[in-house]
């Protein structure tokens, strides 16, 4: 099992309704909010219950057993290739454990290989890619998860990530470019993080988005820590 690191609590907490923590960022310079603004009413959790062994293999404590290998998380829906974008990408699905991409964030120093897989030996690695969730640069929902505060801890500053700082990929000689849209913390029976388009369960996607997931606080599995971001024109 994983060691759990004690460490104070990092996140302010905002808005509570159903289950669902939105956190709030405070006014940006241009007047906008990231996270929910004041007043703004939280969304309600479903009642379907994400693979716990999926968020608690993300630097919260290990768990037993791991997901198959390539199988759909339960309640996620097919997404359907653009033509001549992504049919290939999703018809074509690495072994688990295989270097997909690279992730680069410049505002938390952050530069790490992308590995297929969410299991307790990948994430030792560095950043595991939720399988059967969108390829990098595909159309859909990116899921990418890693560790806080164990091994490699390359998600360790995610609550530094602001709306607009770029989250970069660099997957098969190409560059994807996706831009932070908010941030979430919810609880770990919140499964609407692996949708198409993330937070929005039943919507068919409309571009292309990647979601970073870990858990909050920091060496706790309480909670875990979203950040959303989508590919720009």
């Amino acid at each position: 099992m994983v060691e759990i690191e004690t460490m104070a609590k990092t996140m302010p907490e905002t808005k509570t309704m159903q289950g669902t923590k939105m956190v709030d960022d405070g006014r940006r310079d241009d007047g906008s909010w990231v996270g929910t603004p004041p007043g703004a009413r939280a969304s309600r959790v479903p009642a379907r219950a994400l693979p716990a062994v999926a968020f608690l293999a993300a630097g919260c404590v290990a768990a037993a057993g791991t997901p198959a290998a390539h199988a759909a998380p339960a309640g996620t829906r097919a997404v359907a290739a653009a033509p001549g974008r992504t049919a290939a990408a999703h018809a074509a699905r690495p072994r688990i454990g295989k270097v997909i991409a690279t992730i680069s964030i410049k505002r938390i120093h952050l530069k790490i290989k992308v590995r297929e897989g969410v299991s307790r030996r990948v994430l030792s690695k560095g950043v595991g890619h939720y399988p059967r969730t969108a390829p990098p640069g595909t159309l859909g929902n990116t899921v990418l998860l890693g560790h806080r505060t164990t091994w490699l801890h390359p998600f360790g500053a995610l609550d530094r990530l602001r709306r607009g700082d770029r989250i970069v990929l660099k997957a098969h000689h190409r560059t994807y470019v996706y831009r932070v849209r908010g941030r979430h913390i919810i609880v770990p029976t919140d499964r609407r993080a692996l949708e198409p388009v993330p937070f929005k369960p039943g919507k068919a996607p409309n571009g292309e988005y990647i979601t970073l997931i870990s858990c909050t606080p920091k060496g706790s599995d309480r909670h875990r820590i979203v950040v959303v971001g989508k590919m720009g024109k």
